[in-house]
């Protein structure tokens, strides 16, 4: 292999690097969004769940007043 070539090729392999890591960064932002939309769902269901659990529980002592 020629000079030329050799640096080519390690151009290349740098390239190449780069590239791959742009693309790791890429999946990995769109893995953090996916699971922060994942964590917000979770988050109002809890909520949720949270409110109807009182709801109910203020219904049972409601009735057993009665």
């Amino acid at each position: 292999m020629t000079v030329n070539e050799i640096e080519l090729l390690l151009i290349g392999i740098g390239i190449g690097g780069q590239g791959m890591a742009l693309w790791h960064m890429v999946i990995d932002m769109r893995s953090a969004r996916r699971s922060r939309t994942e964590a917000e769902a979770a988050l109002k269901r809890a909520v949720g769940d949270h409110y109807f659990n009182s709801f109910r529980l203020y219904r049972l002592q409601q009735r057993s007043r009665a």
